[in-house]
């Protein structure tokens, strides 16, 4: 009887919707839901936390910075996109040879004078922050001594670009206002130099410029530094003299110069050589701009030199 008991095979079909909530997936959106909301709690936390400086701070962080190309400033110290500007047609036309005109136009050298100032390693604000805290009083005499240096730069720099034979060499003068006092520099270019090679007479244009340098410092009362300085390139092998030497006598022959100017002689605290220690260019020491001559009217916080000291070569 069970021989002839038919078989059954029973066939089932599994539906695949029965499985689909072992899967992983929802892992996936779990992490990325828990990873939005710590950084939402964090970004909670930062802003309860931090003063009104530090989140305005944080805002500059994630906002783009955008140039104008065209910007414009006013005043003697122009806006930075001023002088993004301004510097480019300013170096440009200098090197063209082009005379400069004293104007207030959009190509003035006053605003050449501005750029040349911008470059001033202390400001009102960074002097101030060296007076004893709680007196406004260091911060109103800072102010009022930046702008007093700064109109007297701007009255040599006026001078000399008024003057059609001078108007180029507005380009080779710099000034800084500094904690020493106001920082004159006349500095050699590519296409022209303040002295002849290896020579401590300066050309007849130099002369001319130191005159009107003199003429504009003469009725000051400030006590007056020269230092030269040459580049890197040294003497040939048998010359006695050196670089030293060189940049002490062109310091020595802008006194001199200065002192024909009518500036009283007795004002004339330092007269050094610096050679090739102190370039304006370190990575290039034998570039031209780190020729040049610098003229430094004391009225700082530190001790001036006494006046009258002698000169030294």
């Amino acid at each position: 009887m069970q021989r002839n008991r038919p078989i059954i095979i029973r066939r089932t079909e599994e539906d695949g919707h029965e499985h689909h909530h072992h899967g992983g997936g929802w892992k996936v959106a779990y992490a990325d839901f828990m990873t939005a909301m710590m950084a939402f709690f964090l970004i909670m936390w930062i802003i309860t936390a931090s003063d009104e400086k530090q989140l305005h701070s944080l805002a500059e962080y994630f906002t783009p910075s955008i140039v104008f190309a065209d910007g414009a400033g006013s005043g003697l110290l122009p806006d930075e996109a001023a002088e993004a500007e301004d510097k480019a047609p300013a170096d440009a036309e200098g090197r063209e040879g082009q005379p400069l005109s004293p104007s207030f136009g959009a190509e003035s050298p006053l605003r050449v004078f501005d750029s040349r100032l911008r470059e001033q390693p202390a400001t009102p604000q960074e002097e101030a922050a060296e007076q004893p805290a709680g007196t406004e009083d260091g911060q109103e005499q800072a102010a009022e001594r930046q702008e007093r240096l700064t109109e007297i730069a701007r009255d040599i720099f006026e001078a000399v670009a008024a003057q059609p034979r001078l108007a180029d060499l507005a380009q080779n003068l710099r000034f800084a206002v500094t904690e020493e006092g106001l920082q004159i520099e006349v500095v050699d270019d590519a296409g022209r130099s303040m002295f002849p090679s290896g020579s401590a007479v300066m050309e007849a244009t130099t002369r001319a410029l130191l005159s009107e340098i003199g003429a504009a410092i003469r009725a000051l009362p400030y006590p007056i530094e020269v230092t030269g300085h040459t580049d890197a390139v040294p003497f040939s092998g048998g010359s006695r003299r050196d670089n030293w030497a060189l940049s002490a006598d062109r310091a020595n022959a802008t006194r001199q110069a200065l002192t024909r100017a009518g500036v009283d002689s007795g004002r004339f605290g330092r007269i050094s050589g610096l050679a090739a220690t102190q370039p304006l260019d370190p990575v290039r020491p034998e570039a031209p701009e780190n020729r040049r001559i610098g003229i430094l009217l004391r009225d700082g916080t530190k001790d001036a030199v006494a006046q009258g000291a002698p000169e030294a070569r």
